[in-house]
């Protein structure tokens, strides 16, 4: 099985991270990628403006996890608007499915905020399983004919 895992570095991310270890079985090839946006600023002490703190750093702290766990994975980092270069990745790499975190915000978060695992689920051209805190769902990808 061939997994990507959207990595942030944030807390919803270790969900998926901890699940894409779960489903890792013998030959399984996972890829962790970040997104950085494109409105991230570099700060004096060394992180991004609103970002914790690099994205090679948090995508070096869950392949850790994974190496821990004798899972080998391979790392990625991508610039640009997160669906926009998850999606892609997704497209081009072959993948059997993407694994997300969740902050689970809700129906109405969502509608407020706007929800990266939400759109995914909508624009992923495979299956795509949300990881949250308490509860994970696997959604599978909308045919486009």
């Amino acid at each position: 099985m061939k997994i990507l895992v959207a990595y942030d570095g944030f807390e919803h991310s270790d969900n998926a991270v901890r699940e894409a270890a779960e489903l890792a079985g013998d030959g399984a090839e996972i890829t962790i990628l970040s997104v950085v946006p494109p409105d991230a600023r570099g700060s004096k002490s060394g992180g991004h403006v609103g970002l914790a703190p690099h994205a090679h750093e948090d995508v070096a702290r869950a392949h850790a996890y994974l190496r821990e766990r004798g899972i080998e994975s391979t790392m990625e980092i991508q610039h640009g608007d997160a669906v926009d270069e998850i999606s892609a990745a997704a497209a081009a790499g072959g993948y059997d499915l993407l694994v997300v975190g969740s902050r689970g915000l809700g129906p109405v978060g969502r509608l407020l905020l706007g929800s990266v695992s939400a759109e995914l689920a909508r624009r992923s051209p495979i299956p795509v399983l949300v990881a949250g805190k308490d509860k994970t769902e696997r959604i599978e990808a909308v045919s486009a004919g």
